[in-house]
């Protein structure tokens, strides 16, 4: 097993993390050595903000059907590439151009570790939304939730639900739309369109958020720029507080702009109005388990089950040691009575304040998604931990899903030499991978932590010492990338305040531990198959990175550590 030596033979490491600032600029990184100097904080690197442009045409959005058959042309493409893409697998499995090893940080200490956890806590509290009798689900971020209703009695249009109707083709035009205006420091604003009963755009409305309004206080601005539609009036909310009502009439845009003030800590009002169950509310149900949080646990699963999830029942249940009734290689099932992907088929509804996530993985019935998931490194390791749960040795040996031989095999610990393998190859992280290749300019958070955890389960629990600097290794990467108190995104681009982001984890970093959005031909072919938007701000993370993100922290702290193990006492 190549790569990262035991902490013990290099004394003179960093030790434990004394301040943001300090780690960003001096955090181990394998392939490019140690920065020599921190990233240029405060400053624009990239353009700030594009230029004001009217306001396009609404693009009409493709009725599902023919989603899916493009879908289905996809899969072909990706067909074509499994070959090409078995070498890259070949030459992974051999740890080909695998650089020297470098000497790794010492551990993190235990104080460094709470704060973390403490911070992640809150973050992922603030995206827990209530739903009354009907239950509770988890919003998938923190944005800018408008919702509308006209009249007294009407209907709620919600930003980014979109129609959902299969309507003719050319003829389907979103329920809402949003464009940029504005993006600066601590500032941020948008034109936001909402179709009234009559209109497609017969509501229009400038939307913006002073970060730091003075006293510690940040303030949320809606004006209107046009209302023309017979409806009298319009109520505009954020998420769960009412902003006021505006008038329709050719002097709608000279009413005053509804304000209210919010304290920096007080984020809960910016949940998304977007709900996700895979992932991030089944995961919510799994944390408040583990934290004897009786109350949210049981609105969360009365969410689930009226709408026939069985809660716990998720592909990334192995992260918090559970899922040990399903077999092995239930993250590549989609099967009438054993569905990982259970959102694909079944329809949870939409509230008045809340609305699913419809995945672009449920998209031609989840095959595209899977062909390429098995090039990629997240099921794999998911698939080791599954076996690690169910009481398995490392060693024993299941199926290869990534192989194209049909008898082939791996095993827990063989798993975890290929990921070392890739991680020493970035060198600051585990990358997402598609048929086309690995990722070489930025980590994958998700894949980062659940090889993490897997080497924690491994090297501390399994007593395999070679592994625990890897473990190490990422428990410091967790901590250098979490967004801090300041509340201060450190962008590829540009720097942000941002204080919704506190305690957040990146989704993906570059080399210098600053936030890189995915780019690339998949991401642009997998973006084509989006939900309209609901916010065009910065979002470097969500529910699901935050729960991954903790449940690994709460296993390393508990491992090495012994602290705090009732949250991961499935695991233990």
């Amino acid at each position: 097993m190549g790569g990262l030596r035991p902490p013990g033979d290099n004394p003179g490491n960093l030790g434990s993390l004394a301040g943001r600032g300090r780690v960003m600029s001096r955090l181990w990184s394998p392939a490019g050595g140690v920065p020599d100097r921190p990233p240029p904080f405060g400053v624009w690197v990239g353009v700030p903000a594009p230029p004001a442009r009217p306001a396009p045409a609404p693009a009409p959005v493709r009725p599902r059907w023919r989603r899916s058959a493009a879908l289905v042309l996809v899969a072909g493409t990706l067909a074509t590439t499994m070959v090409a893409a078995s070498v890259v697998a070949v030459v992974d499995r051999l740890g080909a151009a695998t650089p020297p090893r470098p000497r790794p940080l010492a551990a993190p200490s235990l104080t460094s570790l709470n704060a973390a956890v403490a911070r992640g806590e809150v973050f992922l509290g603030g995206l827990y939304k209530p739903l009354g009798r009907a239950g509770a689900v988890q919003s998938e971020h923190y944005g800018l939730p408008i919702r509308v209703r006209f009249g007294d009695q009407g209907s709620w249009v919600l930003l980014g639900q979109g129609d959902g109707s299969q309507c003719a083709p050319g003829s389907c035009p979103s329920a809402t739309r949003i464009r940029t205006l504005e993006t600066t420091y601590d500032t941020e604003a948008y034109e936001l369109t909402f179709a009234t009963p009559t209109s497609p755009d017969g509501l229009r409305l400038r939307a913006a958020v002073d970060w730091d309004a003075g006293g510690g206080r940040y303030e949320v601005r809606v004006g209107v720029l046009a209302f023309d539609d017979p409806a009298a009036t319009a109520e505009v909310w954020l998420d769960d507080v009412r902003l006021g009502t505006v008038r329709a009439g050719p002097a709608a845009a000279g009413q005053p702009a509804l304000r209210r003030r919010f304290p920096v800590r007080d984020t809960s009002h910016l949940r998304s109005l977007r709900y996700t169950v895979r992932h991030a509310t089944q995961l919510a149900w799994m944390h408040a388990v583990s934290r004897d949080d009786t109350a949210r646990s049981t609105a969360l699963a009365r969410f689930m089950l009226a709408s026939g999830f069985v809660p716990g029942r998720d592909l990334r249940a192995a992260i918090f040691g559970r899922g040990r009734d399903t077999p092995t290689d239930f993250s590549y099932r989609h099967e009438p009575f054993l569905d990982a992907y259970g959102d694909c088929q079944l329809d949870p509804p939409a509230t008045p304040r809340a609305y699913p996530y419809r995945s672009k993985a449920c998209v031609a019935d989840v095959r595209p998604y899977l062909m390429a998931a098995r090039h990629d490194t997240l099921l794999p390791t998911i698939e080791a931990l599954q076996a690690l749960n169910r009481g398995e040795s490392p060693d024993s040996r299941y199926k290869d899903q990534s192989s194209f031989l049909p008898f082939a095999t791996t095993s827990a610990s063989r798993t975890a030499d290929v990921l070392e393998g890739r991680f020493d190859r970035l060198g600051f992280g585990i990358p997402r991978c598609t048929p086309w290749g690995c990722d070489g300019r930025r980590a994958s958070a998700l894949r980062t932590f659940a090889f993490g955890m897997l080497e924690t389960m491994l090297g501390y629990r399994g007593g395999e010492v070679g592994r625990r600097a890897y473990a190490d290794a990422v428990a410091n990467l967790a901590l250098s990338v979490q967004i801090g108190d300041d509340g201060v995104l450190r962008g590829a681009d540009r720097v942000l305040y941002r204080p919704a982001l506190r305690g957040g984890f990146l989704s993906y970093w570059d080399r210098d531990r600053r936030y890189l959005r995915p780019s690339g031909i998949a991401q642009s072919v997998a973006d084509r198959f989006n939900m309209p938007p609901e916010y065009l701000g910065v979002r470097p993370s969500d529910s699901e990175t935050g729960f991954d993100a903790y449940a690994f922290l709460a296993l390393y702290r508990c491992a090495r550590y012994q602290v705090g193990c009732k949250l991961v006492s499935a695991a233990s």
